[in-house]
């Protein structure tokens, strides 16, 4: 969890008509959790879907609220200056097109608020900069460079870095320093992005590093902040969050006008976004109260929000562009919870008669688990989803039909497992260097688009040893289906590719088949590199508990 660090006296300032006390119980009911507090500084953790609260300016805001000092949407007014021009070359579009800025003037910085700065800044390279690979900043000290700019490429150029005293080239500034060595590899070889003034002084090498030219420091008054990056949408998200921070702090702001061939653009402050009409029988109904369309939108102002009566029974509510977290109407539930003040709400028990009792099926789950247990075996939990490696190429299948996932981040993640084998002699490939024998066990779902019924539990079982043979693993079934289930069962030979021609069988009960038993495959178990023969069996239990 990201971590915000400041004066204990801000507070104090700030919020002199409250106990520190008092103010530091209420931040948990805006989601920060203290880490640390002494004499001088506290210290908060918070969501990272929340980096307006990267600084105290951004916590104070969500307090004001709560208490009612500031209510509704923060406003702040950013000027238009046309002398502030960016001009955009067509060489970064194919390697780091977006760019933004604002002009930050007539507040003086001290070393306090630029330690704030610099944790916004951070946080937001990280979060939703992705470690500058979607977007990076840039704070730089406006009286020392001179409008117009241009944000351009370069092969190979000079400037002097922070915290260098010599000019070094874009080559040596990646190969010899330290932010050089850690992002460079999000940069493509041969030309570079460079950001640079009037005066042909470099100020920028994003998302590498900026100039030592231009760095702020204790003193300095007037500020140009830029963000580059690859996403437009995060690059505006990140200067969302900027923005107000700097009016908080004290800034007068004006606009940076982004000049690309013949397109002009700018980012403007206050255009605030509009989530779709919600009910607020729906909020009542998930908080458990009586609130009326006013008592609504004035829970909604408190949490820095806004809204406004569509008709007696819908709202329209509106969020500032740096509230990344709400996506829908549970969102907006959770924010008039905060505005109302969840020390308000009483907790009730719910109106039902009955108490919760386990499922039938779950009862019979941990009976099997016991029994599982008890026989020496160690109960393994895979993930539902898998991958078509594991699943199918290791298992040597041809033509599998499978449920696969939609864009899917990870290739480790991208269907739903047909079976729990797989699985499980991937955790013995995975366990080769421990001791034998290995017998472990699994109780999950599993999914097969082919059936009615896609979605079924089984159980699975693999023994692996030296002479581990089929009459070994169906001992093993055998006393399960006797002890949990007070059944017989016949096995019947039959052709599996996961096992031993010969040495594979399908279970059968009252004449249906509900699972294979037999030896792996030698080709499975190279398949895997597992170090041992290996009997396995699987049950379909949802088939077996239905009959």
């Amino acid at each position: 969890m990201p971590v915000v660090e400041f004066p204990v006296e801000d507070i104090n300032r700030l919020f002199s008509d409250y106990d520190l006390e008092y103010i530091l119980n209420m931040l948990p009911f805006i989601g920060l959790d203290l880490e640390h507090q002494d004499d001088k500084n506290i210290r908060l953790e918070y969501s990272p879907n929340r980096p307006d609260f990267s600084t105290f300016y951004g916590i104070a805001r969500a307090l004001n609220g709560l208490l009612g000092k500031e209510m509704g949407i923060p406003k702040f007014e950013i000027f238009e200056n046309s002398k502030n021009l960016i001009n955009v070359d067509s060489s970064v579009l194919e390697i780091r097109p977006f760019i933004v800025g604002t002009v930050a003037k007539g507040h003086q910085l001290n070393n306090k608020t630029i330690k704030q700065i610099v944790s916004m800044q951070e946080d937001l390279h990280n979060g939703l900069g992705r470690k500058r690979s979607k977007a990076s900043i840039g704070f730089h000290n406006l009286d020392n460079m001179d409008f117009p700019l241009e944000y351009t490429t370069a092969e190979n150029l000079s400037f002097i870095p922070l915290d260098n005293s010599s000019e070094l080239t874009l080559t040596e500034i990646l190969s010899n320093t330290e932010p050089g060595k850690k992002f460079g590899k999000l940069l493509a070889e041969s030309r570079y992005p460079i950001l640079r003034d009037s005066k042909g002084n470099v100020i920028s090498f994003p998302p590498i590093i900026n100039s030592e030219g231009t760095r702020i420091r204790d003193g300095v008054n007037n500020l140009f902040v830029e963000v580059t990056g690859i996403d437009k949408k995060a690059v505006y998200n990140v200067l969302d969050n900027i923005v107000p921070t700097l009016a908080d702090i004290g800034f007068k702001l004006e606009t940076v006008i982004i000049q690309q061939g013949n397109t002009r653009d700018s980012f403007t402050a206050n255009l605030n976004t509009s989530l779709p009409n919600i009910k607020t029988d729906y909020i009542n109904k998930a908080l458990g109260l009586s609130l009326s369309n006013e008592d609504i939108i004035n829970c909604l102002r408190k949490s820095r929000l806004d809204a406004t009566v569509i008709d007696s029974g819908t709202i329209n509510c509106v969020i500032p562009n740096f509230r990344i977290d709400i996506f829908g109407p549970i969102d907006i539930v959770e924010e008039v919870a905060i505005g109302y003040g969840l020390y308000n709400m009483e907790p009730s028990l719910p109106e039902f008669r009955f108490y919760g009792n386990k499922s039938r099926q779950n009862y019979f789950f941990d009976k099997i688990r016991q029994a599982m247990i008890g026989m020496g075996l160690i109960e393994n939990i895979n993930f539902i989803l898998s991958n078509k490696d594991i699943h199918f190429k290791k298992m040597n299948l041809d033509k599998p039909n499978f449920f696969t996932v939609n864009n899917s981040k990870s290739d480790e993640h991208d269907i739903l497992r047909q079976s729990l084998l797989p699985s499980l002699l991937f955790s013995l490939s995975k366990n080769i260097h421990e001791e034998y024998p290995q017998k472990l066990f699994e109780i999950g779902p599993i999914f097969k688009p082919e059936k009615e019924n896609f979605e079924k539990w089984n159980l699975c079982c693999v023994n692996a040893f030296n002479g581990v043979t089929f009459s070994e693993i169906k001992a093993v079934l055998q006393t399960l289906m006797e002890i949990c289930f007070n059944v017989k069962f016949e096995t019947k030979p039959s052709e599996n590719l996961s096992f031993v021609r010969g040495r594979s069988a399908d279970i059968i009960y009252k004449g249906v088949v509900i699972g294979q038993i037999g030896e792996i495959s030698p080709l499975l178990i190279d398949s895997f590199k597992i170090k041992m023969p290996v009997a396995a069996f699987e049950l379909d239990l949802t088939e077996l508990l239905r009959i």
